[in-house]
């Protein structure tokens, strides 16, 4: 399973979907090539892409933290 499979994958659970207001196109157009106007795919998406390169989780969380306030360390 590839990565972008991963998220998708992931992007599908109905409570998800249903909790971030997701459709079907949201999920089907998520990629590591472009930008989401969804916060949380954005999330996601850096989750599935560091942990794929081992990053640890100390590095995983100061990244979805820069995302969610905007930062850059």
């Amino acid at each position: 399973m590839t990565a972008t499979d991963l998220l998708k994958e992931v992007l599908k659970d109905p409570m998800l979907k249903d909790k971030y207001n997701l459709s079907d196109e949201d999920i089907l157009s998520a990629s590591f090539d472009s930008t989401s106007n969804h916060q949380i795919i954005e999330v996601l998406k850096t989750i599935v892409l560091l942990k794929t390169q081992n990053q640890s989780d100390v590095n995983v969380y100061k990244q979805i933290k820069a995302i969610n306030f905007g930062i850059k360390d």
